[in-house]
């Protein structure tokens, strides 16, 4: 037996590389047991890469070195972030840090390694449409959901002119109405929109394929929007629930690579 001061006494910087090790080993052994990737997705793609996150609660002392997340009756926390490579099982990036700091922050930072045919895909928590145009701007691609409140647009087909012949600026882009979108399909079905522009400001090119949840489904994320509204003192507009029955995704690959049918298959590597 060993005593609790005699443990501590153990806990150098050496220990610590030995379980950092032990952790990379294990995480590394799990994700290459667990791939399964379509051999057309590995054609494709020089490497799929995969951050996600997660956040535990600390004692309170802790809370000067590690501050929470909120939401919750401890004020401490650390957050792990986590960027692997899906196809080989290597880490790219691997951080710890402050419950409280920020998903897109750190999504950002990710991106000083793209390679092109590079494909990225991460969950809403680091949507950011700048770090998607560069994404793009580096011959890489990316899968993910949209958030609801981004605007959407496409090209106007008649749009006003001046009398010189040049464009009203305008009038270049007709928004679309994402609820009305909602209202023409059906539980369980699927629609894609080719050739539609992303944020208001940034315009940024992309497929969009929009699916709506089965009656199953949405009572499922009903359940998890109630326990995440208790859980960190939320409250959901109407509008944000009525949305939630879609799952919207937008992606830079053509259809021939991944057909809209598969654009869920695809995002679903993530799990």
């Amino acid at each position: 037996m060993i005593s609790p001061e005699g443990l501590n006494q153990r806990f150098n910087s050496a220990a610590v590389t030995f379980h950092q090790q032990i952790l990379y080993l294990l995480l590394q052994q799990k994700l290459l047991g667990a791939a399964s990737i379509h051999s057309e997705y590995a054609r494709n793609f020089s490497r799929i890469r995969i951050l996600d996150s997660t956040i535990f609660q600390l004692p309170d002392i802790f809370s000067e070195h590690y501050a929470g997340s909120g939401g919750s009756s401890h004020t401490a926390g650390v957050k792990i972030q986590l960027e692997y490579e899906l196809q080989s099982g290597g880490f790219l990036n691997l951080y710890t840090g402050h419950g409280k700091e920020n998903d897109k922050t750190y999504g950002t930072e990710c991106l000083n390694s793209i390679l092109p045919k590079d494909l990225f895909i991460r969950d809403l928590g680091y949507f950011d449409l700048n770090g998607l145009h560069t994404i793009d701007e580096n011959k890489a691609y990316y899968g993910l959901r949209l958030k609801l409140n981004t605007r959407v647009y496409q090209k106007n087909e008649h749009p006003e002119t001046f009398g010189n012949g040049t464009v009203k600026k305008h009038s270049e882009y007709i928004q679309l109405s994402i609820e009305s979108i909602m209202e023409q399909l059906e539980p369980g079905e699927t629609r894609e929109i080719s050739d539609v522009y992303i944020g208001m400001y940034q315009k940024l090119p992309a497929r969009l394929v929009v699916y709506r949840l089965t009656e199953i489904q949405m009572r499922k994320r009903e359940k998890d929007q109630a326990v995440r509204e208790k859980k960190k003192g939320l409250t959901y507009s109407e509008k944000s629930k009525k949305l939630s029955a879609m799952n919207f995704y937008i992606i830079n690959i053509t259809s021939q690579v991944v057909p809209g049918a598969h654009l869920h298959e695809l995002y679903s590597l993530r799990w």
